[in-house]
Protein backbone atom coordinates (compact mmCIF):
# COMPACT_ATOMS: atom_id res chain seq x y z
CA UNK A 1 0.00 0.00 0.00
CA UNK A 2 1.07 2.92 -0.90
CA UNK A 3 0.55 5.77 1.21
CA UNK A 4 0.57 9.28 -0.08
CA UNK A 5 2.52 11.98 2.08
CA UNK A 6 1.36 15.41 2.28
CA UNK A 7 3.45 17.67 0.83
CA UNK A 8 5.32 19.77 3.92
CA UNK A 9 5.71 23.16 3.47
CA UNK A 10 9.63 23.45 4.77
CA UNK A 11 9.75 27.05 3.71
CA UNK A 12 9.66 28.86 7.50
CA UNK A 13 12.33 25.67 8.78
CA UNK A 14 14.45 26.15 6.03
CA UNK A 15 14.33 30.54 5.99
CA UNK A 16 14.91 29.72 9.98
CA UNK A 17 17.92 28.06 9.48
CA UNK A 18 19.23 29.90 7.18
CA UNK A 19 18.50 33.56 9.25
CA UNK A 20 20.19 31.07 12.30
CA UNK A 21 23.26 30.59 9.69
CA UNK A 22 23.42 34.22 8.85
CA UNK A 23 23.59 35.46 12.68
CA UNK A 24 26.38 32.81 13.14
CA UNK A 25 28.38 34.49 10.28
CA UNK A 26 27.84 38.21 11.59
CA UNK A 27 28.95 36.69 15.30
CA UNK A 28 32.58 36.63 14.24
CA UNK A 29 32.19 39.98 12.33
CA UNK A 30 30.63 41.73 15.49
CA UNK A 31 33.98 40.37 17.34
CA UNK A 32 36.07 41.46 15.45
CA UNK A 33 34.32 45.42 14.74
CA UNK A 34 34.50 44.99 18.50
CA UNK A 35 37.92 43.69 19.10
CA UNK A 36 39.11 46.74 16.66
CA UNK A 37 37.49 49.29 18.57
CA UNK A 38 38.64 48.34 21.95
CA UNK A 39 41.92 48.33 20.02
CA UNK A 40 41.36 51.97 18.44
CA UNK A 41 39.87 53.13 21.81
CA UNK A 42 43.48 51.78 24.39
CA UNK A 43 45.68 53.08 21.52
CA UNK A 44 44.25 56.80 22.23
CA UNK A 45 44.11 56.25 25.56
CA UNK A 46 47.68 55.08 26.03
CA UNK A 47 48.65 58.11 23.16
CA UNK A 48 46.65 61.04 25.54
CA UNK A 49 48.51 59.26 28.87
CA UNK A 50 51.83 59.82 26.93
CA UNK A 51 51.12 63.37 25.77
CA UNK A 52 49.61 64.12 29.32
CA UNK A 53 53.09 63.01 30.56
CA UNK A 54 55.06 64.93 28.06
CA UNK A 55 52.94 67.74 29.14
CA UNK A 56 53.32 67.10 32.96
CA UNK A 57 57.26 67.01 32.31
CA UNK A 58 57.70 70.49 30.27
CA UNK A 59 55.37 72.02 32.89
CA UNK A 60 57.49 70.59 35.88
CA UNK A 61 60.30 71.70 33.99
CA UNK A 62 58.97 75.64 33.24
CA UNK A 63 58.26 75.78 37.32
CA UNK A 64 61.45 74.33 38.33
CA UNK A 65 62.02 77.82 35.95
CA UNK A 66 59.48 79.74 37.32
CA UNK A 67 60.56 78.88 40.82
CA UNK A 68 63.98 79.36 40.34
CA UNK A 69 63.52 83.11 38.53
CA UNK A 70 61.25 84.04 42.07
CA UNK A 71 63.47 82.86 44.38
CA UNK A 72 66.30 85.44 42.73
CA UNK A 73 63.77 87.85 42.51
CA UNK A 74 63.06 87.42 46.74
CA UNK A 75 66.90 87.29 47.03
CA UNK A 76 67.09 90.74 45.22
CA UNK A 77 64.10 92.10 46.92
CA UNK A 78 65.79 90.99 50.30
CA UNK A 79 69.44 92.76 49.70
CA UNK A 80 67.15 95.92 48.21
CA UNK A 81 65.24 95.75 51.92
CA UNK A 82 68.43 95.22 53.46
CA UNK A 83 69.77 98.40 51.88
CA UNK A 84 67.02 100.52 52.63
CA UNK A 85 66.86 99.72 56.10
CA UNK A 86 70.24 100.56 56.25
CA UNK A 87 69.95 103.84 54.47
CA UNK A 88 66.70 105.01 56.85
CA UNK A 89 66.77 103.33 59.86
CA UNK A 90 70.65 103.54 60.60
CA UNK A 91 72.07 106.76 63.41
CA UNK A 92 73.18 108.27 60.72
CA UNK A 93 72.80 111.91 60.15
CA UNK A 94 70.27 112.00 57.14
CA UNK A 95 72.84 114.80 55.03
CA UNK A 96 74.59 111.59 54.54
CA UNK A 97 71.00 109.99 53.11
CA UNK A 98 70.82 112.95 51.37
CA UNK A 99 74.30 112.70 49.33
CA UNK A 100 73.85 109.62 48.35
CA UNK A 101 70.38 110.96 46.77
CA UNK A 102 72.25 113.82 45.64
CA UNK A 103 74.77 111.25 43.84
CA UNK A 104 72.17 109.49 42.27
CA UNK A 105 70.86 112.36 41.03
CA UNK A 106 73.69 113.42 39.22
CA UNK A 107 74.70 110.55 37.48
CA UNK A 108 71.16 110.49 36.28
CA UNK A 109 72.28 113.81 34.56
CA UNK A 110 70.18 115.73 36.85
CA UNK A 111 72.28 118.13 38.19
CA UNK A 112 72.13 121.42 41.00
CA UNK A 113 71.32 124.09 38.42
CA UNK A 114 67.80 121.79 37.68
CA UNK A 115 66.70 122.57 41.18
CA UNK A 116 68.55 125.97 41.90
CA UNK A 117 65.21 127.76 42.51
CA UNK A 118 64.09 125.91 44.90
CA UNK A 119 66.82 124.88 46.69
CA UNK A 120 68.36 121.63 46.22
CA UNK A 121 68.71 120.59 49.97
CA UNK A 122 65.16 121.28 50.37
CA UNK A 123 64.62 118.94 47.25
CA UNK A 124 66.85 116.41 48.55
CA UNK A 125 64.86 116.26 51.59
CA UNK A 126 61.57 116.31 50.63
CA UNK A 127 62.69 112.95 48.06
CA UNK A 128 64.03 111.85 51.34
CA UNK A 129 61.40 112.49 53.42
CA UNK A 130 58.41 111.10 50.77
CA UNK A 131 60.29 107.97 50.13
CA UNK A 132 60.60 107.10 54.10
CA UNK A 133 56.52 107.92 53.83
CA UNK A 134 56.05 106.10 50.52
CA UNK A 135 57.92 102.87 52.55
CA UNK A 136 56.19 103.54 55.45
CA UNK A 137 52.63 103.39 53.43
CA UNK A 138 53.82 100.07 51.89
CA UNK A 139 54.34 98.44 55.49
CA UNK A 140 58.49 98.88 55.63
CA UNK A 141 58.79 100.54 59.06
CA UNK A 142 61.87 101.35 59.97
Amino acid sequence: MDFPFPQLDLSYTNNLVQNIQREQEKNPEMIQEAAEERNRKFDEARKATIETADNTAEMKSDLKEVIHNQNSYIRLLEKQNEVLKNIFASNEDSVAVQKEIMKILQEQGIDESTFKDKGLDVVIQSAFMAVQIWLKSKGIDF
